[in-house]
């Protein structure tokens, strides 16, 4: 089982409630709480024994709380998606700093136009990934539930980003 050393996290704005929702019946979040939901989240992520790095909220981008999105992190590098959703995709370059404190430029890849991904479409069992089909993964593609093969940098995948 792979155990995780490193989390990155964002600070949720206060644009959060102005998100992209499937589930408009739920309402619009509230800040304050969001916030305290954050902080426990933070604080639980530090009993775990993971090293903690969190980003500042974005205003500008209502979702980017959700880091999931806009990179797929393995043991081995990363992927810096291309969210499908245009509110989106700036988000994919606030993130990618943070993410090469982990991983040299030869472990992060990018998804690039014309396709899309998001992060939170991506499920890791072992070495391969599953990707679900959503409005804003692979939307033009053939992409359905599939493994991917190895990224041709895993051999030198270490148990821990450098």
């Amino acid at each position: 089982m792979t155990k995780f050393s490193h989390v990155i996290i964002r600070r949720p704005g206060k644009s959060l409630c102005n998100g992209i929702t499937s589930a408009p019946e739920l309402g619009q979040p509230i800040y304050e709480r969001a916030i305290e939901e954050h902080y426990d989240y933070e604080h639980a992520l530090e009993q775990c024994g993971v090293d903690v790095t969190v980003l500042p909220a974005l205003e500008e981008y209502p979702d980017s709380v959700f880091v999931e999105d806009p990179a797929v992190i393995t043991r081995c590098g990363a992927i810096i998606t291309n969210p499908g959703a245009d509110s989106r995709n700036g988000e994919k370059d606030e993130i990618e700093p943070a993410v090469r404190r982990f991983f040299d430029g030869e472990h992060v890849k990018h998804i690039v136009v014309p396709g899309t991904l998001d992060g939170g479409d991506v499920m890791m069992v072992g070495d391969h990934f599953y990707v679900g089909r959503s409005a804003s993964s692979a939307r033009s593609s053939r992409v359905g539930a599939c493994p991917v093969p190895r990224f041709r940098w895993r051999r030198s995948c270490t148990s821990r980003p450098a």
